[in-house]
């Protein structure tokens, strides 16, 4: 019924005269439908994926259709952006519309919106219907890896319960392996201990020999790009005395060496109960005290106690010192060779007096 209609007047003997008027005829369009693309698209693509389709149905007359991208309108691109539309017109005579939209993407556009607008006209005015507002699947390869630790929030210490989170920036993920580096730069496979999807090792109830350097590793099975990131896991543990001079045989008022040595993480402190001088050594996880002390007779009795403490804990031993027996013994062993000494004096001035080898000592002697 879009059309002109003419009015013709008309008696004998006259012209006839007549008139024009255009009949417009509006229908507003259905709100637009948009599908987004269900597979999603690569921004490795060589040719340029199709990004959504907008459907407008019903409309009189015929509109059209832009796209816009974060409410920004689309212009077609050589190489970039392109439109496809088709129209149909029905057997009611009211037309639908659609449109295509391709385009190269980026990682950007992983939080990109797309929607499509429908411009139509009523009564000689332009007005427009939006439709929704979608998102696509954005695939890109992996580019950055983080390496964290949970949790997070306090030191890491023996007994723990640790999970080591591998990030990466891809979509899809890729495959996760983990790896600890052992002696001579060998690295262990921990691939149990793994979820390879989700890029996270378990380490349950860990000790001093969890500490080390891990590895994340991921293979991006699109790019076949390999990528990896490092970590030290650093396991806190209360001290351990490996090893003290107990027990100690001395003498009475000697100088010795008390050695107390012990492990621990983060490093420890030696305190000893008794004054001396003292030196310390550390290598590694590992300390040792040495103190030089003389010997008395409280330290006889007491001993001297190694403490050694840390943030994780304290751990102390009593090095117990006893007397020699033969520091005991030499009194009695003087007064044994004293006693022997005059013994075999005593034998020799007896045997020299019986062979007359020494004078009588008596004046006036009488030969029998």
């Amino acid at each position: 019924d879009a059309r002109t209609f003419v009015c013709q007047v008309g008696a004998a003997g006259y012209d006839l005269g007549e008139n024009r008027t255009e009949l417009h005829v509006y229908k507003v369009p259905e709100t637009p439908e948009i599908v987004a693309n269900s597979g999603g698209v690569s921004v490795q693509s060589s040719e340029m994926p199709q990004i959504a389709q907008c459907v407008s149905r019903n409309s009189f007359p015929r509109p059209n259709i832009t796209w816009h991208k974060n409410g920004v309108r689309l212009q077609p691109e050589e190489n970039t952006v392109r439109f496809t539309a088709t129209r149909t017109r029905e057997s009611s005579g009211l037309y639908t519309v659609s449109s295509t939209l391709f385009a190269h993407v980026t990682r950007d556009d992983r939080n990109s919106s797309f929607h499509c607008t429908v411009h139509y006209w009523l009564q000689g005015q332009r007005r427009a219907v939006e439709s929704r507002r979608v998102s696509v699947k954005v695939f890109y390869p992996t580019e950055h890896l983080n390496l964290r630790v949970m949790p997070s929030s306090a030191l890491v210490k023996e007994g723990d319960d640790v999970k080591l989170f591998c990030e990466a920036d891809g979509n899809p993920g890729p495959i996760f392996s983990f790896y600890k580096r052992g002696l001579e730069d060998s690295w262990q496979d921990l691939t149990p201990l793994t979820d390879t999807n989700r890029g996270v090792l378990s380490l349950n109830n860990v000790n001093k020999s969890s500490s080390g350097l891990y590895r994340c590793q991921t293979l991006d099975l699109d790019s076949m790009k390999q990528l990896e990131k490092d970590m030290e896991l650093v396991v806190n543990w209360k001290p351990r005395i490996v090893s003290i001079s107990s027990p100690l045989y001395v003498r009475h008022d000697e100088v010795v060496n008390l050695t107390c040595k012990a492990i621990a993480f983060p490093r420890p402190s030696v305190r000893w109960s008794i004054n001396g001088t003292a030196h310390e050594y550390v290598e590694n996880q590992h300390i040792a005290s040495n103190l030089t002390v003389r010997v008395n007779r409280d330290l006889l009795r007491a001993g001297a106690m190694c403490r050694v403490s840390n943030e994780m804990g304290i751990s102390e031993e009593r090095i117990q010192l006893l007397e020699t027996p033969e520091s005991k013994g030499v009194i009695i062993v003087a007064i044994i060779v004293s006693i022997l000494v005059v013994a075999v004096l005593g034998a020799v001035i007896y045997f020299l007096h019986k062979k007359g080898k020494l004078p009588c000592g008596r004046t006036g002697k009488q030969d029998m």
